[in-house]
């Protein structure tokens, strides 16, 4: 039996999927699936460099606008349940925590680390937008 788990904590509510094979009641496969915009931009990114492929100004303009929706919907899906399970325990997360967590985006910065992906790495048109990491 081929069986859908997910999306579920502790895999951010909604980034991961797995599709588990059952014998009986014992696991004997287990694939796990990205569902997220940014696993379909890496993708894209990847064929486009290899086949040196110009994409249009206006494409690359609405692709980063998608991005973004797209990672609005994600934090907001997110955070949450994310606040609902820390907050009795943890409260601030600091700048080193965060880092040994593996936290990123928005909740890195929000701990002080001034560090996006999208400027440090020069991605699609960022680098024309006048934009500073909060």
């Amino acid at each position: 039996m081929i069986v859908n788990m997910g999306p579920h904590y502790p895999s951010m509510h909604g980034v991961l999927r797995l599709i588990v094979t059952l014998d009986g009641e014992d696991i004997v496969d287990c694939e796990p699936i990205l569902a997220t915009m940014f696993t379909e931009a890496i993708t894209i990114n990847g064929s486009k460099q290899l086949r040196n492929i110009q994409v249009p100004k206006m494409a690359s303009y609405i692709k980063a606008i998608m991005l973004e929706l797209s990672c609005i919907a994600s934090h907001l899906l997110w955070l949450g349940p994310f606040m609902a399970d820390i907050v009795e325990g943890i409260g601030v997360i600091g700048g080193e925590e965060a880092i040994n967590w593996g936290l990123s985006g928005s909740i890195l910065q929000a701990s002080g680390i001034k560090w996006d992906l999208r400027k440090v790495n020069h991605y699609e048109c960022y680098d024309e937008f006048d934009w500073e990491i909060q």
